[in-house]
């Protein structure tokens, strides 16, 4: 009896969860700088309403 193929399958799952946490975490960094760069946007835009008042 050969246990490659259940340790094969093994590697395959570890990988591919990996890879997605991998993933996750740069898309979710990127979201969270667009998120922040908004903000700032937001507050230049409001600061500078209220100097012109």
């Amino acid at each position: 009896m050969s246990y490659l193929p259940y340790i094969v399958g093994a590697y395959a799952v570890f990988g591919a969860v990996i890879a997605w946490d991998g993933l996750s975490s740069l898309l979710k960094h990127g979201r969270m700088l667009r998120a922040i760069r908004r903000k700032g946007e937001r507050a230049a835009a409001k600061n500078s309403r209220r100097d012109d008042a």
